[in-house]
């Protein structure tokens, strides 16, 4: 089995994010490093439409936000909004929530849309858009909600959940003095 140092990306059909992953590059001014290994991978980062407001605050520090040019440059894609009528989209994101809340012991109103990238993933699955996926996150209660809610529908051999911090690490070290 490869792990994230051998093989930075996993061959799967599409690469979900959560926040954290750009947040990670970003705080160490390395977006450069994870555009060059997307671009050299020929992959595309995708991320729920939540994401995407969490990487574009009111008070940003630069004029155009990093995740912005990625988007513009094409390696990083917004995609739709997630279809909560779609029930595998509704129940997956309903236990990723119940995890959540649980393990962090919170009432499960109080649980922010920590379970986007588990919605948006069953989304690609369910609606047979692609026949596997890669999640990347650092959220703990959210890998582990994830990972049951799309064991719980089926999905166990089409996800790969790997630790965002992995990837950036694995990133710094193959890129960093090679620029």
């Amino acid at each position: 089995m490869s792990t994230v140092s051998d093989i930075l990306f996993p061959a799967v059909d599409a690469h979900v994010i959560d926040t954290n992953l750009f947040i990670e590059f970003e705080r160490a001014d390395a977006v450069s490093l994870l555009e060059r290994a997307v671009t050299e991978y020929d992959i595309v980062l995708l991320y729920p439409p939540r994401v995407h407001a969490e990487l574009t605050p009111e008070a940003i520090p630069y004029d155009v936000p990093p995740i912005d040019t990625a988007i513009e440059a094409g390696w990083v894609q917004i995609l739709e909004d997630i279809d909560y009528s779609n029930p595998v989209v509704s129940s997956t994101m309903d236990l990723v929530r119940r995890y959540i809340a649980v393990a962090d012991d919170r009432p499960e109103h109080e649980i922010e849309q920590a379970d986007a990238e588990g919605g948006i993933t069953a989304q690609l699955l369910s609606e047979g858009n692609v026949a596997s996926v890669a999640v990347y996150t650092n959220d703990r209660a959210a890998f582990r909600g994830i990972e049951r809610a799309l064991s719980s529908n089926g999905y166990e051999q089409q996800v790969q959940l790997i630790p965002a911090l992995d990837l950036f690490e694995s990133v710094q070290r193959r890129y960093r003095f090679h620029e």
